[in-house]
């Protein structure tokens, strides 16, 4: 396996590459290499302009096919487009060319193009993201804002059965979703600046809210690990796992951040104060803490795991909402439904 020095050192010929491609136009400037299983470059490619092959296409097309593709690895700056534009999408160019695993720096946020990290771990690649995090942020910086997006979200996740509920009638809920679902939990805390949790969840079950491997390795560097953060007045033990995260060390702090969580709008915006530009949040916490952030509509995405279980109960993933009738319903736009094995995951917007 490549560790993360090498992927790290492609990353940054990948954006190196990407600065080729013209610094104004209506694409984003993205790079890519291929490498095999020693680190070395094999091939190469970025994105020329609008109408021009996709950096994934161009290195795949300067690529020698005597290789083994199972056992390279192609890096990306970007997350590959998973739509039909000028040119056809990038996943299915990446998916039959046979490569083994797909790293990427940033996730593509078009409403369109969005979820091609997601399709291609659920075709059986092996997928990392958020490698050299902020250096591929800073080099898609200038195209978000001639293109109006922002990378700055608050997602929402949860595991869930079929109908909604997080735990069985005698509280067990481990596991609800099966292996391959929780394998990508774990890319996207690797994407995430931030990850909060509550003083209430780290009481109940002391998570490490790392993104680990399937072999419970970091799945990226420390310095792309995101930045642990917990919610609620309780106090929360020193030896907590929560404070062992290597992303707090690398950053300067001796323990997790904290804060009250009494105004939530307000102390979710001050975790920018943590992050060059606006951060991208996942929420992991109980479903009290999730439903006070949805009453508040503070959410701009959900990722749901769903599991084909139907439990019953009163552990639901979901409380009031305030809701007194339909009109008023909070409404959400589907951006991407993918199998995971037995599971599903949904990913959902605010629908503004």
């Amino acid at each position: 396996m490549l560790s993360h020095t090498q992927l790290s050192s492609a990353m940054q010929r990948a954006i190196t590459l990407a600065q080729r491609g013209p610094s104004d136009d209506i694409n984003p400037q993205v790079g890519c290499v291929i490498i095999d299983g020693a680190g070395s470059i094999v091939a190469e490619g970025y994105h020329a302009g609008s109408g021009s092959d996709h950096a994934e296409v161009a290195a795949l097309k300067n690529l020698d096919p005597q290789l083994n593709p199972v056992a390279l690895t192609a890096v990306v700056t970007l997350e590959p487009c998973n739509h039909t534009g000028t040119t056809p999408p990038c996943v299915v160019a990446l998916h039959t060319s046979g490569i083994g695993t797909i790293v990427y720096g940033q996730p593509d946020l078009g409403q369109h193009s969005s979820g091609g990290a997601t399709e291609l771990f659920a075709r059986g690649h092996r997928v990392v993201g958020g490698v050299e995090s902020e250096a591929t942020a800073r080099l898609l910086r200038g195209w978000h804002q001639r293109t109006e997006q922002t990378r700055g979200r608050v997602i929402a996740k949860w595991a869930q059965s079929l109908d909604g509920r997080l735990a069985a009638a005698d509280g067990s809920s481990q596991w609800i979703t099966g292996a391959k679902a929780r394998r990508h939990v774990h890319l996207q805390r690797a994407l995430a600046d931030i990850v909060v949790t509550t003083s209430a969840t780290v009481a109940a079950d002391n998570p490490a809210l790392t993104a680990r491997d399937e072999h419970g390795d970091l799945l990226v560097a420390p310095q792309d690990q995101p930045l642990p953060v917990i919610f609620g007045t309780s106090d929360v033990d020193n030896n907590a796992a929560i404070h062992q995260h290597p992303a707090l060390a690398w950053r300067g702090f001796d323990r997790a951040p904290q804060f009250s969580g009494r105004d939530l709008g307000s102390q979710l915006t001050a975790l920018a104060e943590y992050v060059d530009g606006a951060p991208r949040v996942l929420l992991e916490a109980g479903p009290r803490f999730t439903t006070a952030v949805l009453a508040e509509q503070l959410a701009n995405e959900l990722l749901i795991y769903t599991a084909p279980l139907l439990l019953g109960g009163p552990h639901q993933a979901v409380g009031e909402l305030g809701v007194p009738t339909l009109t008023d319903a909070h409404k959400l736009t589907f951006s991407s439904i993918h199998r995971l094995e037995a599971d599903t995951v949904s990913t959902l917007r605010k629908d503004h």
